[in-house]
């Protein structure tokens, strides 16, 4: 009997010793992470609102991946002033913005958030006036709607769909001779608005607008649409879409024999997988990102995803813009800490913001937030070449 109890009492120690050893190994292998740094911070919660189902969840993925990894970063560093940040992400459904303001209430009534980062302009616009009226500090990514400029509360760090296009436009106009425009866009406000700025230069400038049409966000055929633009005689054609509606457009004008030069404001991975060697020659404008700039923070980034995603994942302008916006929430809380005021407090973070509009960005050297809610940094006119994107024009 007593030989059984010492056996018994054995195996507990020799339990109890694993759980311990293991328990060990998973704090020693938190703290390699950067995750053991950060035990004794103070949790702050920032919100994001992206589209995590729908046509556009792969947007919400890209975008996340990159907040994730500055996260990892920052918090592995010691934090933010004290602060380790912790992300909780809502879905907004890809563009709708009934879902989208629910998650703002949810954000700011139930986790108490002073800085969300939101995505499409559809969306943004509709959770601005929210955000200002609880002094909530919004910072966008993604959307490109041109009507995102001018509201309190709201800034964007990626190049707004208006000056994309107008920018390879221009390059139409000047380089391509073209004079005759047709437009095609979706039935988002990004797409409306872009469509708006866009035909308007263009007649500024004496071209013709043959044809305007509007779509359905998430639409996979276009034969219909794009057979009246052919018959319209056009010498040009913009898309301004998004997503995987960017490859499907592409693919059926191709498709239909229409040889005159397309151009957009959208280049994505998945867009080229759908249309396939019918997106040679397409042009877009828009943000440039290099991940091979000679730049500490850029060459980091770049290593941390690959090293994090495995080497065939997908690298992005839109992960790298929201791996900036989390480092710009970072220099924000720091300098309101730095002062001794509550970095919980959007109106706070907002007035060092407007103090210091210029943060570091893996565009290389600074990006500038201007008074207007746009942002200053490289656009760039791109051709595709055997399923790449060449830069050809700044």
């Amino acid at each position: 009997m007593k030989n059984k109890l010492r056996k018994a009492g054995k195996m507990r120690v020799g339990i109890l010793f694993g759980v311990i050893l293991v328990f060990g190994i998973s704090i020693v292998f938190s703290g390699q992470m950067g995750f053991a740094q950060s035990s004794s911070l103070k949790n702050y919660k920032f919100g994001m609102i992206l589209a995590l189902t729908g046509a556009g969840a792969w947007y919400g993925v890209t975008m996340s991946r990159g907040a994730e990894l500055a996260m990892e970063e920052i918090n592995g560093a010691g934090g933010a002033s004290g602060y380790k940040l912790i992300s909780v992400i809502e879905d907004h459904r890809s563009g709708d913005t009934s879902a989208g303001q629910a998650s703002v209430r949810k954000l700011i009534d139930i986790d108490k958030v002073g800085f969300i980062a939101g995505s499409y302009g559809s969306v943004c616009t509709s959770i601005q006036p929210i955000c200002a009226e609880s002094h909530i500090l919004l910072i966008n990514g993604g959307g490109t709607a041109p009507s995102l400029l001018n509201k309190p509360y709201l800034y964007n760090t990626r190049a707004l769909g208006n000056t994309c296009a107008i920018g390879v436009l221009k390059y139409l106009w000047d380089k391509k001779g073209c004079r005759k425009l047709a437009t095609i866009y979706y039935n988002q406000e990004s797409g409306v608005t872009i469509n708006q700025a866009a035909v308007k230069v263009w007649k500024s400038w004496g071209g013709t607008v043959v044809k305007e049409t509007m779509v359905a966000t998430g639409q996979t055929s276009f034969t219909g649409e794009i057979s009246q633009i052919k018959a319209a005689g056009s010498d040009c054609i913009g898309i301004w879409s998004y997503g995987t509606d960017v490859g499907y457009t592409v693919k059926d004008i191709k498709r239909m024999g229409i040889t005159a030069p397309v151009c957009g404001v959208e280049f994505t991975p998945d867009a080229l997988a759908i249309a396939g060697k019918s997106f040679e020659g397409f042009l877009i404008g828009l943000d440039y990102f290099d991940p091979k700039l000679s730049n500490p923070m850029t060459e980091k980034f770049v290593k941390h995803f690959f090293a994090k995603y495995g080497a065939d994942a997908k690298l992005d302008y839109y992960c790298a813009n929201y791996y900036d916006i989390t480092y710009l929430l970072k220099d924000l809380i720091s300098r309101v800490a730095a002062k001794g005021g509550n970095p919980f407090d959007g109106a706070q973070l907002l007035a060092a913001l407007q103090q210091n509009p210029r943060f570091d960005s893996v565009y290389g050297g600074k990006m500038e937030l201007n008074k207007d809610g746009s942002v200053n940094k490289p656009i760039s006119v791109f051709e595709v070449k055997e399923g790449k994107q060449v830069r050809i024009s700044q």
